[in-house]
């Protein structure tokens, strides 16, 4: 469970995933203001890089699927305005965490280690939005909208399995104790963004998507390496990040639908500055442009939306 080499760093973030949910929808007498509450499951994938200038030395590849999540989202309509806001806890799923190294750049990787025992931590999601309706004609209805999205997750890797290039080529391996904590990486990400969603109504069936995109600024990744009391803080310079949903809705009666619906979001890799701390005695180093990271999670969803 190597960092590669000590004065390098690393940061995170990449991958896809799935997911099912159910949602139900409730709405004022007057339609101005919704709530909507849901339940769903969730993958996410990141990676943490070390680089030794333009060469990668160490990657951390985080995973976790099948992570129960719960969303929660208010919208306020002020006639051809609205404000939205949307907040998403993640729990549970099964997580998996493997680190390579490479001793030698552009060759097989030398030292490798693999933690079956990766919790999550936490995963939290949360966006504030306002937009305005720019066109609303024979079912279609275009919104423009800008806004702030912040992500913030955490896992951490138990015990595990390795193999290490000491005096030869992968001629060492062994297993860590399966109760030791070896390290704890956490990801935050502040996104301001700018969006549009569309959505068109045909008969009973309704179908809704938003695009937004946006720059993931002073986003930070801190990894503790516990058996060797170090912890490194990788700044990440701002990266491009994008989000997409959809949905389609069917219409089973007046006040209840159906729906199938879709969300992805990416954060683009982006380099990093570290800062390592030896967390004993407090010394710490600078190590500019000497890590990576990026960010991705999937969820699909199937539900049901009512008006009240």
């Amino acid at each position: 469970m190597t960092r590669g080499l000590i004065v390098l760093c690393m940061a995170f973030g990449s991958m896809s995933a799935l997911g099912q949910a159910e949602e139900m929808m409730m709405t004022s007498a007057d339609g101005a203001v919704v709530f909507r509450g849901s339940y769903g499951i969730t993958a996410i994938e990141a990676n943490e890089l070390v680089y030794q200038g333009k060469q990668k030395v160490s990657r951390l590849i985080w995973q976790s699927t099948a992570v129960s999540t719960f969303t929660g989202q208010v919208k306020i309509d002020l006639e051809r305005f609205f404000i939205r806001a949307t907040g998403t806890i993640g729990v549970g799923g099964d997580g998996y965490m493997r680190d390579f190294d490479w001793q030698v750049a552009n060759h097989p990787w030398t030292d490798r280690s693999q933690h079956p025992d990766t919790r999550l931590n936490h995963y939290f999601s949360g966006s504030i939005e306002a937009g305005r309706e720019v066109l609303n004609l024979h079912g279609t209805s275009v919104s423009l909208s800008g806004g702030f999205k912040y992500t913030d997750v955490q896992w951490s890797a138990w015990g595990g399995s390795y193999v290490y290039s000491l005096s030869g080529f992968r001629d060492t391996r062994g297993k860590f104790p399966k109760d030791e904590k070896g390290i704890t990486y956490q990801q935050q990400w502040p996104v301001p963004f700018l969006g549009v969603d569309l959505s068109r109504t045909e008969g009973k069936w309704t179908f809704l998507g938003s695009l937004q995109g946006g720059l993931a600024v002073d986003g930070t990744g801190t990894d503790d390496h516990w058996m060797r009391s170090l912890r490194f803080i990788d700044h990440v310079d701002t990266t491009p990040a994008v989000m997409v949903s959809a949905s389609a809705e069917y219409e089973v009666r007046p006040d209840t639908a159906i729906y199938v619906s879709g969300a992805f979001d990416k954060i683009f890799r982006g380099r990093a500055d570290t800062d390592i701390i030896e967390t004993l005695s407090g010394n710490q180093g600078k190590f500019p442009d000497s890590a990576g990271a990026d960010f991705t999670s999937a969820t699909l969803s199937l539900g049901l939306r009512g008006k009240f």
